[in-house]
């Protein structure tokens, strides 16, 4: 009996070590904030690693954060190109890591959490449009990159 109570405290003992460990390491997190029709710098510097994202609508306008990776050699410049010649924003993005909406003047409502992976180029963009016949707030500059470091 005692071996098994021994085990047993031996057992909660590294339950809570390694739960505690876990505990610790908490995700960056990059808030993003948009105004009509931009979104503010973000950090000079953006790690590998686990990431939430949040995001704030400080413009007049609904906005969206979509996030997305790039294929390899493609540059922000010339999806806009690709884009104004009626092309498509996700023939140009090797794959979707999530999107976030915000209402006008809204702070953060809600969180995407992601894995950033070294050395990959993500492009961030609003394609909402204000009106059916509009162009996309990607087409009047909604749009940012950052690569991984």
């Amino acid at each position: 009996m005692l071996r098994t109570i021994g085990s047993i405290c031996f057992a909660a003992t590294l339950a809570s070590t390694v739960a505690t460990g876990q505990a610790t390491m908490r995700p960056a997190r990059i808030d993003v904030v948009a105004n009509d029709y931009a979104f503010m710098p973000l950090p000079a510097r953006i790690e590998a690693g686990p990431t939430l994202f949040t995001f704030a609508n400080h413009g007049k306008v609904q906005h969206e954060l979509a996030l997305a990776t790039m294929k390899p050699g493609v540059s922000a410049d010339s999806v806009v190109r690709a884009v104004k010649a009626g092309g498509r924003p996700r023939d140009f993005l090797d794959r979707s890591v999530g999107i976030l909406l915000a209402t006008p003047t809204t702070g953060p409502d809600g969180q995407l959490y992601t894995e950033l992976r070294k050395g990959v180029t993500y492009f961030l963009f609003c394609n909402f449009r204000d009106t059916p016949d509009a162009q996309t707030h990607l087409m009047m500059g909604m749009f940012t990159t950052f690569r991984v470091e």
